[in-house]
């Protein structure tokens, strides 16, 4: 059969579309892969969509990975493919997991959970000219909707092929036009970066995330699955071999920590052997860091890491059903900083823009955040409610959400709003990525009501604002430094990520 996978994710590091494109080509179909890296506010131009028409006009199944920021574009796009081609759409990801009915409107079948075993089990029915409307984790939009059980967790996470890189099978979307991936184009959008993801599965189910969702649905099953040391080292070489240009790897998941000390032990040990990368973990959490598993990692080749905070505040911990005290916060961030020397800035994640929060917990988190050890970089995230959620339900409930496509689909996680105790979550950021910082004596006079009944407060930000200056460039004569010895060593990776970051 003839497949054609899209990714209108921002980045091109999407794993399971890879990942389900190389099951795909094990079975012997046609995949090609088609890469739309654009903001999700952002919709594509007609001759766009008529070029992806166009490269699809003679498949037999078209894919669509979609999360719910990307619900507006999936929806643009398979509109296009309806007014051309008479080819069936699947979409897949979170989105159609959480909301199979509100997808069928749109896509003819929508994939539920993990997709691996799905798609290749439709592909190989069709190809067949078998039935195929009774496979588990799929539903069909036919006369009446056809909703077939879940699947179960993928278990054996080894059984799955590595991930697809066949540049000659791929195309991305590069200055408003369509191209044949190639290695410049791979190099643009990745900056020599290889993205992979050691385990499946959250054990927390934070009230803001899907996981949330994905765990109740779940129930009774091993959520936390993780793929064996020899199998991430085999995956990483094999990428090296492919791409010898690649001089970075991101490990991207929500439990790389939960890998027992052995194990890591293990990883650490063939990783620096066969790959001997700079590499970075995101999804730390403040209670799976330990020093000891830390040391492994950073003697291996770590050199960033990426750890969720969100708040200090105990209503709203208790509120996001985030387990984890403020005390382990500070233990956490001592841990990381005693590897300072060896590691790029840290950054945490932070969330504003909660409208259950008063101006008193906002308070509490930034105070929390002056006694912090610097540096570290903030990633501030406006709480968005996706839908499945336990906030989602609340926020319905309590009128907060009126409209799911322009609240939810069509809102910038990023996109903060302009209040002032927000100003300050950025302000602190300025000085402590660049080693600075704002003493709990000068945030306390920040967010004094005395100084705000004054109107002293914003006299007071706007000349910490100036006073930041020095620590901006501090920040940038720091990655000018590191970029140097990055060149010395021939690490490219970095440079470039700053380069599009910061310029």
């Amino acid at each position: 059969m003839k497949i054609v996978l899209i990714s209108p994710h921002l980045e091109i590091w999407d794993c399971g579309i890879r990942i389900i494109s190389a099951c795909l080509k094990k079975k012997g179909h046609d995949v090609k892969l088609i890469f739309l890296p654009r903001d999700f506010m952002l919709r594509y131009k007609k001759k766009i969509l008529d070029s992806i028409v166009n490269l699809s006009k003679d498949s037999d199944l078209i894919g669509i990975s979609v999360m719910t920021n990307l619900f507006s574009n999936a929806v643009q796009i398979t509109q296009r493919f309806k007014k051309s081609l008479d080819v069936p759409i699947i979409w897949g990801g979170v989105h159609p997991t959480i909301r199979p009915k509100e997808c069928l409107d749109y896509a003819d079948i929508v994939c539920i959970g993990e997709g691996e075993e799905a798609i290749v089990e439709l592909t190989d029915r069709m190809q067949s000219d078998k039935p195929y409307y009774d496979v588990d984790g799929l539903w069909f939009k036919t006369k009446e909707i056809i909703s077939n059980r879940i699947r179960p967790l993928i278990q054996d996470l080894d059984s799955f092929p590595f991930q697809d890189y066949d540049y000659s099978s791929h195309y991305i979307l590069d200055d408003n036009e369509i191209h044949k991936m190639d290695k410049s184009l791979f190099l643009k959008y990745t900056y020599s970066k290889y993205m992979t993801m050691p385990t499946r599965g959250c054990p927390y189910g934070c009230s803001y995330c899907y996981n949330n969702t994905l765990n109740a649905m779940y129930h009774g099953q091993k959520i936390i699955r993780k793929r064996s040391p020899n199998n991430i080292v085999n995956e990483l070489i094999q990428a090296k071999e492919k791409m010898p240009f690649i001089n970075h790897i991101t490990f991207d998941d929500d439990a790389f920590f939960l890998y027992t000390r052995e194990e890591l032990k293990e990883l650490c040990m063939k990783y620096k052997e066969n790959v001997n990368l700079s590499f970075s973990v995101s999804g730390a959490s403040p209670i799976t860091i330990n020093r000891d598993k830390l040391s492994l990692l950073v003697n291996a080749g770590l050199s960033k890491i990426r750890m969720g905070i969100q708040t200090a505040s105990e209503q709203t911990m208790k509120l996001y059903k985030r387990r984890y005290t403020a005390l382990q916060v500070k233990n956490a961030v001592k841990i990381i900083n005693k590897f300072s020397k060896k590691l790029e800035v840290p950054q945490y994640d932070i969330i504003i823009d909660n409208p259950w929060e008063s101006d008193k917990d906002l308070i509490k988190t930034l105070m929390f955040l002056s006694e912090l050890e610097i540096p570290y970089e903030l990633s501030i995230f406006s709480l968005t409610f996706y839908p499945g959620t336990e906030l989602y339900r609340l926020a319905k409930k309590d009128g907060i959400i009126k409209n799911d496509r322009r609240d939810i689909y069509d809102k910038h996680y990023h996109k903060c709003g302009k209040k002032y105790l927000n100003k300050l979550f950025f302000l602190l950021n300025e000085y402590t990525s660049g080693g600075g910082k704002i003493s709990p004596a000068t945030m306390r006079l920040l967010t004094s009501d005395k100084i705000k009944e004054l109107k002293l407060n914003w006299l007071f930000y706007f000349l910490l604002k100036i006073g930041a200056i020095p620590f901006k460039i501090r920040h940038i004569l720091s990655l000018v430094n590191d970029g140097l010895r990055d060149i010395r060593r021939g690490n490219w990776c970095r440079i470039k990520r700053y380069i599009l970051k910061y310029f």
